[in-house]
């Protein structure tokens, strides 16, 4: 596989100060790596050595930032911001877990030096990730778009109300739900949101997209399974809309208040994200949700 020569570094500002991510940032410029720092800020990340911000629209440009990969040093959802400036990039990108479960970022902190010397050194597996695209209209017809890895999630906010929303699948009604919500998921995201509602757990490489009722008003609305190639539509109630945002990634900076109509497909898009020669998915799961322990 190609070396690695230009790499990103992407985490909260506190931890450029933690002394095992300078270990990797210094062994990685000793060895020849171009560095640049990018910090999470609430609402913007910023190019530490230039100070140049980059927006919630992740708009910027290519030439000011070169890179062959992007770094993470966080969690899962830190993981998720930066895939959005990898996509915009169109470079991979690499999770070390200095977060909680991790499953995005899978590479162990304690291994983390190791395994970066291998993977910038060509010893990586290319892992490609569905996306998916939405398009949400608000109750002034105002059109928003937005891609995600793990999930696009309509709910209820600002009141205990339930949401009563019309479902198609390729403009065939496939039920019409009074639920808090519903969540439409990759692959990826079957381990997120949606496992957490009754979603099963989905093979990364699967090519098919999850829908997951939020606690629905009648038990009969289960989740669904359906082909990647699949044309998503779902219409929220005139009287529900006050009351309805539409949730990006879990993200802050994607959410979209009184969405009544959000539209979702496969997005031409793929992330790329780089794993150690060594990777498995089920080993991930299995160490993750610990089903190797006793019961």
């Amino acid at each position: 596989m190609k070396k690695i020569k230009k790499v990103i570094i992407y985490s909260h500002q506190r931890y450029f100060a933690n002394a095992n991510i300078k270990k990797i940032i210094n062994h990685l410029k000793r060895n020849g790596v171009k560095i640049i720092l990018v910090s999470q800020h609430s609402g913007y990340a910023k190019v530490e050595s230039t100070n140049e911000t980059i927006d919630n629209e992740y708009t910027f440009t290519k030439s000011k930032i070169d890179s062959d990969l992007i770094i993470v040093f966080g969690g899962d959802g830190l993981f998720l911001t930066a895939a959005k400036i990898a996509i915009t990039l169109n470079v991979p990108i690499l999770g070390i877990n200095y977060g909680k479960i991790g499953f995005l970022v899978d590479i162990d902190k304690k291994q983390a030096l190791k395994q970066v010397t291998a993977i910038i050194n060509g010893d990586y597996i290319i892992d490609n990730r569905m996306m998916l695209d939405a398009k949400i209209l608000d109750q002034n017809n105002k059109v928003n778009k937005s891609i995600s890895l793990n999930d696009v999630v309509i709910h209820n906010y600002g009141q205990l109300k339930m949401i009563k929303m019309k479902i198609f699948i390729n403009n065939f009604l496939i039920n019409v739900q009074r639920s808090d919500g519903v969540i439409i998921s990759t692959p990826t995201g079957s381990t997120a949101y949606s496992m957490s509602n009754g979603c099963p757990i989905v093979s990364p490489d699967s090519n098919v997209i999850c829908l997951t009722p939020i606690s629905p008003h009648t038990y009969s609305h289960r989740p669904i399974i359906v082909n990647e190639k699949d044309k998503i539509k779902v219409e929220v109630d005139r009287l529900s809309v006050s009351h309805t945002m539409t949730t990006v990634d879990g993200s802050n900076n994607n959410n979209f208040e009184y969405s009544k109509l959000v539209e979702i497909r496969k997005s031409k898009s793929k992330l790329k994200i780089l794993h150690p020669l060594e990777y498995n998915y089920f080993q991930i799961l299995n160490n993750k949700l610990k089903w190797g322990g006793r019961s």
